[in-house]
């Protein structure tokens, strides 16, 4: 077959298969930088952080404690006590990242060295979008980084509007409040 001969619709079948190839090296890659920090820390890969760190690794966007343990790795085989002590574990070593967008649930994602997180936020839905960083950014960062004397930069970006969704439904927008019941503010409760 000469490259003349394939039509639109095998080179977009090759290039599904290439992008599929390449997400699952870079999230055995991901698995493997995290299990190395496990050793190094000296911590026991059990089967509920493994399942974690294999589910986070696919994760294009930060997930809250309750969809990682509603997926197929962890749906009824661990209890949310148990994913969130998980969940707690990989945050202090630094393997997990743990995100709390403006008034929302926490998110988890995983902490890959050389990853910087941006992201799109719906304050209506809460929907997040992964969005590229551009050479603003970047150069944002080394400029910092000279500036104050600081290394290994990284950097969280969260914009927040209304999704396409949203915004055609949004007489029925869910914002969330600032303030929940129950809040602790400044030593009293706010109820």
């Amino acid at each position: 077959m000469t490259v003349g001969s394939v039509g639109p619709s095998q080179i977009r079948l090759n290039l599904n298969y290439v992008q599929a190839l390449f997400r699952r090296v870079t999230d055995s890659l991901k698995i493997d930088w995290a299990l190395d920090k496990l050793r190094k820390a000296q911590v026991r890969l059990t089967p509920v952080r493994e399942r974690v760190l294999a589910f986070l690794a696919r994760m294009p966007v930060p997930t809250t404690l309750q969809g990682i343990g509603s997926s197929e790795e962890l749906a009824n085989q661990f209890d949310d006590a148990t994913v969130y002590r998980t969940l707690v574990l990989l945050v202090e070593l630094e393997i997990v990242r743990q995100l709390q967008f403006q008034g929302r649930q926490t998110h988890f994602l995983l902490n890959t060295p050389g990853e910087c997180f941006s992201f799109l936020i719906c304050r209506c839905c809460g929907s997040i979008t992964r969005i590229p960083h551009g050479a603003a950014i970047h150069k944002l960062e080394h400029e910092m980084s000279a500036l104050h004397g600081f290394a290994n930069m990284t950097h969280e970006l969260e914009l927040f509007g209304t999704c396409p969704a949203c915004q055609e439904h949004e007489h029925s927008c869910q914002k969330p409040t600032k303030l929940s019941p129950g809040l602790r503010l400044r030593g009293r409760f706010r109820n």
